[in-house]
């Protein structure tokens, strides 16, 4: 959320590849300029050859779910995470989780989406955390963010 909005601030609040290439280093991912151009030109779908914030997130909810349907892809729980990208991944869900109730909910979601100034309906985002929810609770929390967050 941090980034990104430090991000809409300078740009008209959309990214490029090395922009995205440095957002996925920041949620734990390692991939290269070339790999997020491919990214970006797949999700970019009014061509301007950046990722919008919508797009963004469009992109997020498909790694969430191909990491629930491909587990073998997943780290367990902090095995294997280095104490560093653990601590960005719980810094990172703490400022996502506003009123600091240990979930994510579709709320939050929704002021974020807002703030950054593309409010998304909360039946799209309560679409969106289906795929990220293990435990069908409606929220995501911060074990759920961590084990999707954590690919190989």
């Amino acid at each position: 959320k941090q980034w990104y909005q430090r991000r809409v601030a300078i740009t008209a609040g959309d990214i490029s590849a090395k922009e995205l290439k440095g957002a996925l280093k920041m949620l734990g991912q390692k991939t290269d300029t070339k790999s997020c151009k491919k990214m970006i030109k797949a999700y970019d779908k009014n061509n301007t050859k950046r990722m919008e914030f919508r797009e963004f997130l469009d992109m997020m909810a498909n790694v969430f779910q191909y990491h629930l349907s491909h587990p073998e892809s997943q780290k367990q729980n902090g095995a294997g995470i280095d104490d560093a990208t653990n601590r960005k991944m719980e810094d990172l869900f703490d400022s996502l989780d506003v009123d600091e109730s240990g979930f994510i909910d579709p709320e939050e979601i929704v002021k974020l989406t807002e703030t950054l100034g593309e409010k998304m309906a909360i039946d799209e985002v309560k679409e969106l955390i289906k795929q990220v929810d293990k435990d069908g609770d409606g929220r995501v929390n911060k074990e759920e963010f961590k084990r999707l967050m954590c690919s190989k």
